[in-house]
């Protein structure tokens, strides 16, 4: 049985990748949605290993305890970083999973690297490019980045205007968020709301077998273009895998399975 391992992997001359490494068996990769970290899967991971899996989570560059650097946010970059995550691991027959922006993180990765080592995909309440919101997430995260990301962690856990998620928990993952780098909250916003990105597109391509899992009551990214099956979990907001974990968790171990 593999133990937890928690290296960091150098992926540019100044950028040292935090990730974890827990468990054995078919590979399962865990990316986190902006402005989240690899804390937002706590209740994925042990699942999973449970499960028979090896998991690995990561924080990219800016975030979490992955290097602050000031420059490579853009989506070339960041796929990049996940690219010399997964080589360096040698993983093979992977599944990705990819949350919110994470989502379309992978589907980029995808379209830039190819799925040689790529088994399947799920996509967890998929962003799709540019927005309103992300406009004016821009121009909050300026001069109010931590109220901006107490907003923006608010409307993740919420449906119908009603948190649901308990303050505590919601409070931790906004402490690791503000803790991440003030540079890398900004440019990230614009790395992944290019309106040149084609997540849809980018998932029809790899043409693998592909899983879309949301919340019933996602208020942030409530409607998706991906041709897969999908499962909506019944009044779960966008944040639907921290909310509801065990549904969550059912539906991609049946996926894993099937």
């Amino acid at each position: 049985m593999k133990g937890c391992a928690v290296p960091l992997l150098r992926v540019g001359p100044d950028v040292e990748l935090y990730y974890e490494d827990a468990g054995s068996g078919p590979p399962v990769l865990l990316v986190a949605g902006w402005p989240l970290t690899s804390e937002s899967w706590e209740c994925q991971v042990g699942a999973l290993v449970e499960a028979g899996h090896r998991v690995l989570t990561y924080d990219r560059r800016g975030f979490g305890r992955t290097t602050r650097a000031w420059d490579g946010y853009t989506p070339a970059t960041l796929v990049d970083d996940l690219h010399g995550l997964i080589t360096h691991l040698d993983l093979t027959d992977v599944v990705l999973v990819g949350f919110s922006s994470g989502a379309v993180e992978t589907a980029r990765y995808l379209a830039t690297h190819g799925s040689d080592r790529v088994h399947g995909l799920v996509l967890a309440s998929p962003l799709g490019g540019a927005s309103a919101l992300g406009r004016d997430l821009r121009a909050a995260a300026r001069w109010h980045r931590v109220a901006m990301l107490d907003d923006v962690l608010t409307r993740f856990f919420s449906v119908n205007g009603e948190i649901a998620l308990d303050e505590a928990t919601r409070r931790h993952l906004l402490s690791t968020a503000a803790a991440s780098s003030a540079r890398a909250t900004l440019t990230v916003i614009d790395a992944w709301s290019d309106p040149t990105l084609d997540l849809a597109a980018d998932v029809a391509a790899a043409g693998l077998p592909t899983l879309v899992i949301s919340g019933e009551g996602d208020a942030v990214a409530p409607s998706h273009r991906v041709d897969a099956p999908t499962v909506v979990i019944p009044s779960g907001p966008h944040g639907v895998h921290i909310t509801h974990p065990q549904q969550w968790n059912q539906a991609v171990l049946k996926f894993l399975t099937g």
